[in-house]
């Protein structure tokens, strides 16, 4: 019996516990199978977020053999204390046509970027280092948050931040949401335009590496989404601020991670400890200079690789239904 988990969890919280426990209290009356609890596309780390414990609370009142519970997720490290917890072996992806691999072509400005999507404690971080550090004119950054009726409910993702570097958010806060594009941010039900091929070919054009914030952070998880894969199809270099040994597991799965051109000493940290090194790395990187033509060749075996890995494991079409809050616009 598969339950669908997706709604009671998110990267940092559990939501409608209740209905959860009903849930698994009818797939109980139901059948005496194995229970899945199905993450489906998402990898989010089931010990941080709080779902396994609610889980465990959930079989110990029902007085539940733990083996009838089984957690799916596409964490490929699969964290779990309690319950058995399997990968999922399709690929998440909402918009395949970011990740086609096309031809190389060198940037027209050695410029970094840093796309951040929604605010989380080490985005809202490494948005401040970005603002306040001595290579901002190289860089573009955009940080999204949600429109001021969800702002109390969402500060819990990024509430660590607020208290433990209130006088950075005070900083930051009033320019949110912020972009170095020159769009500006409309509240809309809608698509993004950063969703759009034409938006991100235009975007590269001016950069040659990236820093990408993950959205799995803690030890002992490893979950690949497209910013990761993003930057790859276009054959960009890259810095993430992701779990520790994150750039290890790219390895791992056959990508150059060109360790021995930027500095990936970071890749051991995490959280704020990790930000700050990976922007140390990344200005010892733009200090070289350095001549990304000779680097041709192996950003080509990166795409290829990421192609190969396609090719093995389909990307799974989301719809082009799926609603978003913020609209990205060219300013008239």
């Amino acid at each position: 019996m598969v339950i669908n988990i997706e709604p009671y969890c998110g990267v940092a919280k559990t939501y409608n516990l209740h209905k959860l426990a009903c849930e698994i209290i009818n797939a109980t009356y139901l059948s005496e199978e194995t229970i899945v609890l199905d993450l489906k596309y998402e990898g989010w780390d089931i010990v941080e977020n709080g779902i396994e414990k609610a889980v465990k609370d959930i079989v110990d009142m029902l007085q539940l053999s733990p083996d009838r519970i089984i957690f799916k997720s596409s964490d490929k490290l699969c964290k779990s204390n309690f319950f058995k917890h399997e990968l999922n072996t399709h690929c998440r992806n909402f918009f395949p046509h970011l990740l086609t691999v096309n031809n190389m072509k060198l940037p027209e400005l050695d410029n970094y970027g840093m796309f951040l999507g929604r605010g989380t404690n080490e985005r809202l971080y490494s948005f401040y280092k970005h603002k306040t550090w001595q290579h901002t004119n190289k860089g573009y950054a955009t940080l999204h948050l949600n429109n001021a009726e969800d702002i109390n409910e969402l500060q819990n993702d990024y509430s660590e931040f607020i208290i433990e570097h209130n006088d950075k958010w005070q900083k930051i806060k009033n320019i949110l949401p912020y972009t170095d594009l020159g769009h500006e941010f409309d509240v809309l039900d809608n698509i993004v335009e950063s969703t759009q091929q034409k938006f991100w070919d235009k975007i590269y054009n001016n950069m040659s590496i990236e820093i990408v914030c993950e959205t799995n952070t803690t030890a002992g998880t490893f979950f690949v989404t497209e910013k990761s894969l993003r930057p790859i199809a276009y054959g960009k270099l890259f810095l993430v601020v992701g779990s520790p040994e994150f750039e290890k597991n790219l390895n791992k799965m056959g990508f150059d991670i060109f360790d021995d051109i930027i500095d990936k000493s970071y890749d051991n940290e995490c959280s704020y400890i990790r930000v700050d090194q990976v922007f140390n790395s990344l200005g010892k990187f733009i200090d070289k200079n350095y001549d990304m033509t000779s680097l041709l060749h192996r950003l080509k075996n990166n795409q290829q690789v990421l192609k190969d890995l396609q090719n093995k494991y389909p990307f799974q079409k989301i719809s082009s239904a799926t609603p978003m809050i913020y609209k990205i616009k060219k300013n008239e």
